[in-house]
């Protein structure tokens, strides 16, 4: 546990400058920008609506940055590849931490940015401090979680570059872009097939009950929120899988990488 620690600090050293940027930049674009157009160009009634608007492009993009910083990570270590050699962690602590810092960051990036965008809202709710903190952290649980699967995938994704790009050279780049696109298509497919519903949507567990602890919406808005259900055989397979493939991608990469 020690180590993974040391591993986490060494990634903040190198990266930090990243996250913080990643915030400023955020901020400028989520309360600066926003104000500055509503004071000289008058595109909403209302500067919150232009701020939440922003807000919702800052989280978006911050999705595609912490993904680039993850993938500038390992391209780090992957050029270097001495640093792995000389390891006495294993490949899969190594990037295991690299993971981990990055979802760390992006969570509190997305806690920040979720709290804004509440905050510019906030006259469309009825709520107490509880509860809106209780929105918060589904929020960023969320989407922390599917970005961390996204990571997953992306590993896998990057052995499987440089895989072809050992065999077929700077053509690999297409040729995974194109597995990529189409194994997510056929991911999508296959969950929305009456076969996934059958074997996988069993023993499921209704979050409807928690839905009065989260912010009442005014009658005069559309928005209203559906926790709906999560499955125990669902959940259960798809921790085995992600589990799996971070297993098999670490190896598959350490293989190319020290090849």
């Amino acid at each position: 546990m020690k180590s993974f620690v040391g591993l986490l600090k060494k990634e903040w050293v190198l990266y930090r400058s990243w996250f913080l940027m990643g915030i400023f930049s955020g901020i400028t674009l989520s309360w600066i920008v926003p104000y500055v157009l509503h004071q000289f160009v008058d595109l909403f009634a209302q500067e919150n609506q232009l701020a939440f608007a922003f807000t919702l492009l800052v989280l978006f993009v911050g999705g595609f940055y912490s993904v680039l910083q993850f993938l500038a990570s390992m391209r780090l270590d992957i050029k270097a590849k001495e640093s792995w050699l000389h390891s006495t962690s294993s490949i899969t602590k190594l990037i295991g931490a690299k993971i981990a810092c990055s979802l760390i960051g992006y969570a509190l990036f997305n806690t920040l940015f979720v709290s804004f965008a509440i905050f510019h809202l906030k006259e469309e709710f009825i709520a107490n401090i509880g509860q809106i903190i209780f929105a918060l952290v589904i929020i960023v649980i969320a989407l922390t979680i599917f970005q961390f699967m996204l990571f997953v995938l992306l590993l896998f994704f990057l052995a499987f570059y440089l895989q072809l790009k050992h065999v077929i050279g700077r053509f690999s780049i297409v040729l995974t872009m194109v597995a990529f696109g189409f194994t997510t298509s056929a991911w999508v497919r296959i969950t929305e097939s009456p076969f996934y519903e059958t074997v996988f949507q069993r023993g499921a567990i209704s979050l409807s009950k928690f839905e009065p602890f989260l912010p009442k919406v005014r009658a005069a808005t559309t928005v209203e929120w559906r926790l709906g259900s999560i499955y125990v055989v669902e959940e259960f397979a798809s921790i085995v899988l992600i589990v799996l493939l971070f297993l098999a991608a670490s190896k598959w990469l350490e293989k190319v990488v020290l090849r």
